[in-house]
């Protein structure tokens, strides 16, 4: 149960980590987004970057990110965290109005990793999420073994393997356990 709180924890800051793409793109699209003008032509990345020397002085480009997309601003970032983007028809630079987001989802990342610690307790955070990942992976494997079927009989693999619409109560708690158990137990021992 101790285990299944921290296991929690990192299941849902994983799930939402899966999207930080997509949900930090989401919210900056003030700035990630262009109105693509049919009649103007896209300007070339040598007057894009001099109109972002010209703008943000101070700003090192590490990379430049291009999209198909006519209507996607050109991404110039500097290292993991800071971006900013160009209008490919204007070259007028633009930053997000917001970046709570973007915090937001490192703060996911501290607590996925190392349970929201900081400074020398991050080693502490670190353990006990590799503790609990070690449990959450026993769990899966006796799991497994657990839940084989006393007889191989056809009858006894699809009472354990097969979800029974058919049954109510604590038999079909048990049933739907060990069927949506037996089918989750390879994948969650991947992931592990």
């Amino acid at each position: 149960l101790i285990a299944g709180l921290f296991i929690g924890i990192m299941c849902f800051t994983g799930t939402i980590l899966a999207f930080e793409h997509e949900i930090v793109a989401w919210s900056e699209r003030d700035a990630r987004q262009v109105a693509a003008p049919t009649d103007t032509a896209r300007l070339s990345l040598d007057d894009l970057q001099r109109k972002l020397r010209e703008t943000q002085p101070e700003f090192r480009s590490t990379s430049i990110v291009l999209l198909k997309d006519p209507a996607a601003a050109v991404a110039f970032t500097a290292g993991r965290d800071d971006s900013v983007f160009a209008n490919p028809y204007t070259g007028e630079v633009m930053r997000p109005a917001s970046t709570r987001v973007h915090d937001f989802m490192h703060v996911m990342i501290d607590w996925h990793r190392v349970l929201g610690r900081t400074g020398e307790q991050r080693a502490i955070g670190k353990l006990i999420n590799g503790i609990c990942n070690l449990a959450f992976f026993a769990l899966a494997v006796t799991g497994l073994y657990l839940w084989m079927p006393r007889t191989w009989s056809w009858r006894g693999v699809k009472a354990v393997a097969l979800l029974n619409f058919k049954s109510s109560g604590l038999a079909r708690d048990f049933n739907w356990h060990n069927a949506i158990g037996l089918w989750s137990a390879p994948i969650l021992i991947v992931l592990t």
